[in-house]
């Protein structure tokens, strides 16, 4: 990962489980939940701008397909920050 994403927190388990932490003043959440049907773990990632803008990463339904929730929550944090570093993607 380019960067370290700071005060990492999951918010909420369950269904849905929720871990967002803070990156360039931006504040990154990752949101996953577990898929009995294909033994995945599909997750979406909301980029929340200091502007109040929100960007979302990931389709719906999401495209980002994960094989555990770390890996779901890892995979989320490492978009989240290519996608605040690209030049063209900056808020």
């Amino acid at each position: 990962m380019q960067g370290m994403v700071e005060n990492k927190v999951q918010t909420e388990t369950g269904p849905r489980h929720v871990m967002q932490g803070t990156y360039l003043g931006s504040r990154i959440e990752v949101v996953a939940g577990y898929d009995i049907l294909s033994d995945s773990w599909p997750f979406h990632i909301y980029v929340h701008h200091s502007s109040g803008q929100t960007s979302r990463l990931s389709q719906v339904p999401t495209n980002y397909v994960a094989e555990s929730l770390d890996s779901a929550f890892d995979q989320g944090f490492e978009f989240a920050v290519q996608f605040l570093t690209s030049p063209a993607d900056a808020p």
